[in-house]
């Protein structure tokens, strides 16, 4: 194993991660939305398989719009002219963002639901 191009992956995701941030606006409402979710579990003290699923559920959110971005920026390099398919993988993959978001906000509405109507 070269360790070297091991640790260069990880340049590699982090400089991935940090486009996304930098470029897509909806990352960064989903960011918001993540450290907000994470404070509210905190606040709330969840613990055990609330804190799981509410983990779960940012994280997959979070992944599916860096795999969204990645997608779109794709296609884009492709070529500027519009093709049906071009779309209906964009189209797919932010459907695939916004599926994993209603998870979410279901998720949230479970676990954090009784506590704030406490």
């Amino acid at each position: 194993m070269n360790w070297a191009t091991f640790f260069r992956s990880f340049v590699y995701a982090a400089r991935g991660i940090s486009w996304v941030v930098q470029t897509q606006q909806n990352m960064r409402v989903h960011v918001a939305a993540a450290v907000t979710t994470m404070a509210m579990a905190a606040w709330f003290r969840l613990g055990g398989w609330e804190l799981a699923w509410v983990v779960t559920a940012v994280f997959l959110v979070l992944s599916a719009e860096a795999f969204n971005s990645a997608i779109e920026a794709a296609i884009d390099r492709i070529g500027p002219e519009r093709h049906p398919l071009a779309g209906a993988a964009k189209d797919a993959a932010a459907g695939a963002v916004l599926i994993l978001a209603i998870h979410a906000v279901i998720a949230g509405i479970f676990v954090f639901g009784p506590r704030i109507l406490q």
